[in-house]
């Protein structure tokens, strides 16, 4: 909820309450890091809290990988990654490229193909010809129900 109301106080040019959120927030994932480092959700909300104050960079990018190594198999996390990751895919480390474009991939095979339709639609061209690429190693069938939901 607070990572909401930072993001909606970042878009309405408050700064101060952007900060006030984002420093009660940072204070709380290292404290929630420090004792449970498994936490994968919590990886992805200090990797968006990152992105939010404008340092994309390797130490930001290790966050989200911590995100993949910590809970690569959980599709209400992996529905969430998808959408914080993929705008960023062209500056990621080919490892971390590959389990971005890995998870939309099973992501679409699982049967969340109105999910993986978002992020896909929004994509840049470059970025929407790395995902198309995943896309036509799915089965005919899965393929079929993903372009339909991008065409819906």
């Amino acid at each position: 909820m607070e990572m909401r109301l930072a993001q909606a106080a970042l878009r309405a040019g408050a700064v101060a309450e952007f900060e006030q959120r984002a420093q009660s927030m940072e204070f709380r994932l290292k404290r929630t890091l420090a004792c449970e480092p498994r936490q994968s959700f919590v990886w992805l909300l200090a990797f968006s809290l990152d992105v939010m104050h404008g340092r994309l960079n390797e130490q930001a990018l290790n966050l989200l990988a911590m995100s993949y190594q910590t809970s690569p198999n959980e599709a209400w996390i992996g529905i969430r990654r998808m959408m914080v990751a993929i705008p960023f895919v062209l500056i990621m480390p080919e490892h971390l490229k590959e389990e971005v474009l890995g998870e939309f991939q099973q992501l679409v095979q699982d049967g969340f193909a109105r999910e993986a339709a978002l992020p896909y639609s929004s994509a840049s061209t470059s970025v929407r010809a790395l995902l198309q690429a995943r896309i036509e190693r799915l089965d005919p069938g899965q393929q079929k129900q993903f372009w339909d939901v991008t065409r819906q």
